[in-house]
């Protein structure tokens, strides 16, 4: 668009425009009038009650402040993927600040393979991309999974999400952490394991957070293509339609252009990027029971975020990209799910620390993958008998079910999908407003609420005081811990909290990627903790991070900082009996590649 034009349009259309749809035959039948590009509107708050999204920590909104500095923790679930270890090159030439990216890695290969796929991603990263890999050794944590044993992406991703909860609750005990400790106020970060990133993203995936104005923003949708990469693209995929499969799946993605500060979509999620702070990590885990998912993943988990008070928000500006061509071109990273046979005895899957509860608690869970999502989202619910109702009412008030912020009607009314009809309802592509809701007290933004749900039967655990050191505890608490999870055992008071009052005023990809060192110990007997959740708040955050000598320092300096794709309709268009034969072909595909398997070179490309 030449200079002139470009900035009429951005003086016509000041905060950016989104796609509703596009004017086809299909959508006017659907959409009515409601299609073509319409103007974003500057506020988000609720009209009825003047609420705007909770905003009260800006410790790091400026570069002066902690922007340079806020750990990221990136979680990357790779199968069999040649380009993991491209994407760890990535990862830490284009930061700004690489030395505060720590990167986890559930790393899904198959034993005994020669194929580079196999190879490994931190391996080849240091022979392949930077011969000096070893300053990043203490940035990298890779766990190991035997392909065979993979069950889908969903899967993978829960590992890291158990590694986060375990890295939190552990934080403060340097023997018992399994990486690096997280903070509340830490963001972290969900990418595929072939993406690429602009310069400085790491600073400005921060400074996009902040101009969410909002503590419970998730940045998230399908990314830009690679060829995209660094370019400062201002035309984003937004997630907003859905289409019903065996469940949720996204589809038909649209697009905003121009915007001056990211969107909020209607709770649709992409698993392929997904920035917010570690609180989402820790409220939102990635449900562990969801074998062999790929459909639902997405959906399910947008709508749960929305139900713990987060808001997702597509991007105002292209930072994070994805090479679409080079991996999807590639049938080996296809075939996780194919019966090739059990992994022998010696290469079986180890129950990880962070992963003891989990698995220990999994006889107990009676519906695992896409029928378990359908449950605790009521998809279809019309066909489920009397029985079915205890067992989704504790999925929904488990760990890794429904929130308590905000109610799955609201979710309904608020994302346009009615799930029961299994159907899209009404174009949420648009403007949206804010869903008021009370923010949990304790300054813990509802982690320790979280922490002490059980993980199968929605109970709320009462444990007592004692030290526990070693395994995990049953239904989701680990210990040890001096660590309390209700506010009034918190050190924290409410006046060192400050004000935590809401506002008054103010082509499409396919997504995603399937994705231990220690031995499993003897069961033990062992005595539970109550599991603390030592929740620093915002400004004793900004006291120990920054070094002041106390909370009045630390709030003068907060004050002062706060001074401070177009995919669209082209897949709508595509029948579901297209991506059936689609499916078809990627099979075959994988077939004819695994009976003449040979061995690539690094300079092959699949794409």
């Amino acid at each position: 668009m030449p200079a002139a034009k470009k900035n009429q349009h951005e003086k016509d259309h000041p905060y950016g425009t989104t796609l509703l749809a596009r004017d086809k035959p299909e959508n006017r039948a659907q959409w009515g009038n409601n299609l073509g590009y319409i103007d974003v509107e500057p506020s988000e708050c609720d009209p009825e009650t003047g609420r705007c999204p909770y905003y009260s920590y800006t410790a790091d909104a400026t570069r002066e402040g902690g922007a340079l500095t806020t750990p990221i923790h990136m979680l990357i679930a790779s199968f069999r993927d040649q380009l993991c270890p491209r994407t760890l090159h990535n990862a830490f030439r284009r930061a700004e600040n690489p030395n505060r990216v720590f990167i986890r890695v559930i790393e899904q290969t198959e034993v005994g393979s020669d194929l580079i796929d196999d190879a490994g991603c931190w391996d080849r990263y240091c022979v392949d991309y930077n011969t000096d890999c070893q300053q990043y050794k203490d940035n990298v944590r890779t766990v190991h999974v035997n392909a065979k044993d993979a069950k889908g992406p969903t899967d993978a991703r829960s590992k890291l999400s158990s590694m986060v909860d375990w890295d939190y609750v552990h934080r403060d005990d340097a023997d018992m952490l399994d990486f690096h400790r997280v903070e509340l106020q830490d963001f972290c970060m969900q990418i595929d394991s072939h993406m690429d990133f602009s310069d400085n993203y790491d600073t400005e995936l921060i400074f996009m957070f902040h101009r969410t104005e909002n503590d419970y923003a998730v940045l998230s949708t399908y990314v830009a293509d690679i060829s995209q990469n660094n370019q400062g693209i201002r035309v984003v995929p937004n997630l907003c339609m859905v289409t019903f499969t065996s469940t949720i799946r996204n589809w038909g993605t649209k697009e905003c252009r121009n915007l001056i500060r990211p969107k909020m979509t209607n709770a649709m999620w992409g698993a392929g990027l997904s920035f917010h702070r570690c609180h989402a990590e820790l409220n939102v885990p990635v449900d562990p029971y969801l074998d062999g998912v790929f459909d639902g993943e997405e959906g399910s988990r947008g709508l749960r975020f929305f139900t713990h008070g987060y808001d997702v928000y597509a991007p105002d500006v292209v930072l994070v990209t994805h090479d679409y061509h080079t991996h999807q071109g590639n049938p080996v990273v296809h075939t996780w799910g194919r019966h090739r046979g059990a992994a022998a005895d010696d290469e079986k899957e180890k129950v990880w620390k962070f992963r003891a509860d989990v698995e220990r608690e999994r006889s107990k869970v009676k519906t695992k993958g896409t029928q378990r999502v359908n449950m605790m989202l009521g998809i279809g619910h019309s066909r489920w008998n009397e029985p079915d109702t205890k067992e989704i009412e504790e999925i929904r008030k488990s760990r890794f079910g429904v929130g308590n912020k905000r109610t799955l009607e609201q979710a309904s009314k608020f994302s346009g999908i009615d799930l029961a009809a299994k159907k899209m309802v009404e174009n949420k592509c648009g403007n949206l407003k804010w869903v008021p809701y009370a923010e949990s007290s304790g300054g813990d933004y509802g982690v320790g609420e979280a922490l002490r749900r059980s993980l199968t039967d929605g109970s709320t655990l009462e444990v007592g005081e004692a030290n526990v050191y070693g395994d995990a505890a049953p239904g989701g608490l680990r210990g040890p811990g001096k660590l309390t999870v209700d506010g009034a055992s918190s050190a924290a008071t409410a006046d060192d909290v400050g004000a935590t009052a809401s506002k008054v005023t103010k082509s499409d990809p396919v997504e995603g990627d399937g994705a231990g060192e220690d031995e499993e110990e003897e069961e033990k007997p062992f005595v539970w903790v109550k599991p603390v959740v030592k929740e620093e708040n915002a400004l004793a955050a900004i006291a120990r991070r920054h070094g002041f000598q106390n909370l009045e320092e630390a709030r003068m300096a907060e004050e002062k900082n706060s001074a401070a794709v177009a995919i669209d309709d082209s897949a709508s268009s595509i029948s579901p009996l297209l991506w059936f034969a689609a499916s078809i072909a990627v099979v075959l595909i994988a077939i004819v590649a695994k009976t003449t398997r040979m061995k690539p070179k690094n300079t092959r490309h699949r794409n």
